[in-house]
């Protein structure tokens, strides 16, 4: 059973995962070289290093009110278990963990020894975030009793939203936090890629689609998205939102590179994201031990 405190944890989660690993990706490869068009990306993302943590203890605050008791959160950490539960929990303090003090001991004395430990713990940051990432979509898919989010193309469809989520989030705050044509060039190359970002997941959600359609009683989650009561979240949000207005506006600055309606994609991938998760929660149904019947997900 699952509730808005899960759908905002995830969304949370998922997002400042995505935008740390982006921006750790890109700062750590420009430590190897630096060609100009990493460089021009590196104004855009570089603000992942602080909105990533702090994003994901936001989730991991919803996820702690989830739990509802303090002695349950404390179960989750302190229990043995190798379950998903456990795992993305300590996943989240490690990354946590590892991103601040990475940032921290960048802020110390530029020494070689400083800078070999800032970029081990930046190297582990990145590892734990891609954890994070790939780890809402994988403890969602692995309940059989749950048909319609019982699938490979789960995780990848919640990894390719974190991913742009994460890179609208950075769009927004270079937008916020530079000057227009200091970020310019890095704008039209994180577009560049946050299109095909934007595309694959596309082709992954109606793919699923196709699949759930054709079987039962995924088919009652598909039609509730398609055509049902959740129609409306899911065309004007997942599909509106989160895929045809960021490419359109991504498409339009590319071209016109001086254009700030990206601003509007970014935000509008941010609002997908979230229709996202709260479209599968809420359209998933798993099986009742009970009457045998398929009920709601959602409680």
């Amino acid at each position: 059973m699952v509730n808005s405190f899960i759908a905002w944890y995830l969304f949370l989660a998922g997002m400042g995962a995505g935008a740390f690993f982006i921006s750790a990706v890109v700062d750590l490869s420009l430590r190897r070289w630096s060609p100009a068009w990493l460089e021009a990306a590196a104004t855009v993302t570089d603000g992942g290093m602080y909105l990533g943590p702090a994003t994901v203890g936001l989730g991991l605050v919803f996820l702690l009110a989830d739990l509802g008791y303090p002695e349950r959160s404390f179960q989750v950490f302190f229990t043995p278990s190798t379950s998903l539960l456990t795992l993305g929990s300590w996943a989240i303090v490690a990354f946590i963990g590892c991103s601040v003090l990475a940032l921290l001991v960048g802020g110390l004395l530029e020494t070689p020894l400083m800078r070999r430990l800032e970029t081990a713990l930046q190297v582990l940051a990145t590892l734990f975030a891609a954890f994070v990432i790939l780890y809402s979509g994988v403890y969602l898919s692995a309940f059989p009793s749950v048909p319609f989010l019982n699938n490979a193309l789960v995780p990848v469809i919640f990894m390719l939203s974190a991913l742009s989520t994460g890179m609208g989030m950075l769009l927004i705050f270079g937008f916020v936090t530079r000057d227009g044509e200091d970020v310019a060039p890095g704008v039209s190359i994180c577009l560049r890629a946050d299109g095909i970002t934007v595309a694959l997941k596309a082709i992954a959600l109606a793919a699923l689609l196709l699949w759930a359609h054709m079987s039962y009683p995924e088919s009652l989650s598909a039609e509730a998205l398609a055509i049902g009561r959740l129609a409306g979240l899911f065309w004007c949000g997942v599909v509106g939102a989160g895929i045809v207005v960021p490419v359109a506006t991504e498409l339009w600055c590319v071209r016109r590179p001086h254009s700030l309606s990206y601003v509007v994609g970014a935000g509008a991938a941010i609002a997908g994201g979230l229709c996202l998760r709260y479209a599968f929660l809420l359209a998933a149904v798993r099986f009742s031990a009970v009457t045998g019947g398929a009920v709601t997900f959602w409680g």
